[in-house]
Parts: structure tokens; sequence; C-alpha cells
């Protein structure tokens, strides 16, 4: 499934491409492709900088439930918003199924973080997210993004709110409605689906593949927002390798879930004392059979012992890409200050090694 992104002209390149960047780095159904169009300023008059912020509206605010306030920067109507979306539609013929996604600093006739409308048009307003928490604003801002997504997918009703999907008072879910905006960072930090909401998922048939992989991007910004103001003296959790091979962090609550053969070169590193050069590697071959043996137990001898000559291949071609694979699972999970410790680091033609301290690795198998 498609998801564009467009922006309007004040919102800051580089900003904008942080987020499509964000996103981008998660793999799964949704593709997001970013878009650097201009919008002809003759087309929409509301976008010519010297009437940025000094703006009033050209449509009515959506079913009046606000009234214009000039205290809110002259925000821009939701039909104004959509107008762009719906015209980069049309410009480029993007299919009916595809999501376009506009961010803007421009701030909306009703105050809202975000809004879809019903032909899968999304708007988020990018600025003064530095009210709601000291992370990049492209953290919250991809979250609604996945949010609006979900939402869209699930046929959340965003016209009757609170209701049995956009709930009021807060529950810590994807779908609280947060009426005081500072409530926002709550399900920022619990990356949840309550249990009503994933049950309406399921009733309307979206992708576990889409789910997941909307799960995995919340799950990611969690750990940017709980571990903000603390990057500086964090410290590594234990690290457990169970008897079924599941490599988990109790103290966060989570798995490094890796494939067989990554899973294998990973387990071989966090039994190293001193590191191990990638020239060296074909030398451990047995080791590493012997973990992937036990993890892969359905393969032939021949069979383990081809896979692990491509990874132990003398150039290191098998190596470079699987570790990288690796390093980027474990950033995803657990964002770039604490995955440090748990990462395989190491230069070319030196040993490699994971920092973490092996007084608290448990192996159990």
């Amino acid at each position: 499934m498609k998801v564009y992104l467009i922006k309007t002209p004040e919102y800051n390149i580089e900003e904008f491409n942080e987020v499509c960047s964000f996103l981008k780095d998660f793999e799964g159904p949704l593709e997001f492709i970013p878009s650097t169009y201009k919008f002809d300023k003759r087309d929409f008059y509301f976008l010519r900088y010297e009437l940025f912020p000094y703006h009033s509206f050209e449509y009515s605010s959506n079913e009046s439930k606000i009234l214009y306030d000039a205290n809110r920067a002259t925000p821009l109507s939701w039909r104004e918003l959509f107008s762009l979306c719906n015209y980069y539609r049309e410009v480029f013929r993007i299919e009916d199924d595809s999501f376009v996604v506009l961010l803007t600093n421009r701030k909306n006739a009703l105050n809202w973080f975000s809004a879809p409308d019903k032909l899968k048009n999304i708007f988020v307003h990018t600025a003064e997210w530095d009210s709601f928490t000291k992370v990049s604003p492209k953290y919250p801002i991809a979250y609604q993004i996945i949010e609006n997504i979900l939402q869209v997918l699930m046929k959340a009703d965003l016209e009757n709110v609170p209701n049995n999907y956009i709930h009021n008072p807060i529950r810590g879910c994807m779908n609280d409605f947060c009426e005081n905006k500072k409530q926002i960072v709550v399900k920022l930090q619990t990356a949840n689906i309550c249990e009503d909401c994933l049950a309406k998922i399921s009733d309307e048939n979206i992708k576990v593949e889409i789910l997941e992989q909307a799960l995995t991007i919340f799950n990611g910004i969690r750990n940017e927002v709980v571990f903000q103001g603390i990057k500086k003296v964090i410290k590594p959790s234990p690290i457990i390798v169970d008897n079924k091979f599941k490599i988990l962090i109790p103290e966060h609550n989570l798995e490094i879930k890796l494939t067989p053969l990554f899973k294998t070169l990973y387990l071989f590193f966090l039994q190293q004392e001193n590191g191990i050069a990638v020239s060296e590697l074909s030398n451990y071959c047995d080791q590493l059979e012997k973990i992937y043996k036990k993890i892969r137990p359905s393969l032939s001898k021949q069979e383990v012992s081809n896979k692990i000559e491509s990874l132990t291949f003398p150039t290191g071609d098998g190596f470079n890409p699987t570790k990288s694979h690796i390093n980027k699972t474990i950033t995803k999970l657990l964002g770039k200050e604490l995955a440090d410790f748990y990462k395989i680091s190491g230069q070319k033609g030196k040993p490699y090694f994971i920092k973490i301290p092996k007084n608290i690795i448990d192996i159990r198998f």
C-alpha cells in the first residue's frame, strides 16, 4: 500500500526528509514515497509566504465546531488542507487505494494534531511539538501518520467523538482523543492499541503485516520518547537468550527478533570476550555451525555448512550485510543510544564485538 508524503512550502525540507527517512527504515506493506512537489501559489493563494501566518479563511471551519481565532495564528480550514491532497492526486494520478499525507506547519481550524478524510487524504500539523515532548519532532509526526492510516483502514468514526474506538478519557491507546493536547505524550510512551481497537482492526480485515509494521514503528518511537532526558546516563540492561533461542531484554519487555542465520552470528558474538576480526571468522565455522544446527535442527549437515560458509566468506561479503541488517534491527527496536550497547561494533581490519558487559548476559541454551 503506497503512502505519498507531501508538504506545504513553509515546512523545512530537512525536517520533512527526516520524517520520510525514519518511516522508510521500517519494512512492510506500507511503502512511503516522499515528494518535494511545490504547489503553485497562484492556484492556492493561502500558501503565499507574505500571507503566512496572516491569513483569514477562504472557507468556513469544519462544521464550525471551533470558531476562527486570530490567536491561533490564522489557521487553515480542513477543506483548504485537503484541497492540496486532492490536487496532488489529480496531477500525479494517484491510485484511489493509496494515501496522500500533507505535512504542514500551518495550524488547522479545529486545532487537531492531524486528521484524515474519506478519500485517504491526511494532514499532520508539524509545528510546536516541543511543547509536548523533548524528542525530535519527526517521531510524533511519524506517529500521527501511522495513527491516521490505521484509523482510516479500521473505519474509525472521527466525526462523532468520543465513541467506542476514539477514546475520551484516554486509555493509553493509539485512538485516544487527547482533548487536552498535552496528553499526547501518553500514547507516544505506550505504543499501544487497546483490545477494543485491535478487535475492530481484525473485523475490518486489515492485513496482519500492516499492523505489525505499524506496531514496530510505534515501538521505535516509544523508545525515543521513554529514554529522552536519560540518554547521557543510559546503561545497558541484562540480556537473556532462553532455551528456545529467543533474545530477550526483560527490563524493557523487548525481544531482538532475527532470522536463524542472523541470530547465529549474533549469538556467536555475544559469547566472544575480545571480539573476532572478519578475516578470522572462518576459523570459527565449527562453533557457528553448532549454534545454527541447534536453531535449525531440521537442516542437514551439508545445508548448515553451506550457510555458514557463505556467512564467513573471507572477503566479508557475507558478514557485512548480515551485520548491517542485525544492527539496523536493533537500532529500530532500542533507539540509537541504547542500541549502541547491543550492536555488533568494530572497524574493518580490527576485531568486531558487542559492547554489553558479559556479566549481564545469560545464555541458557
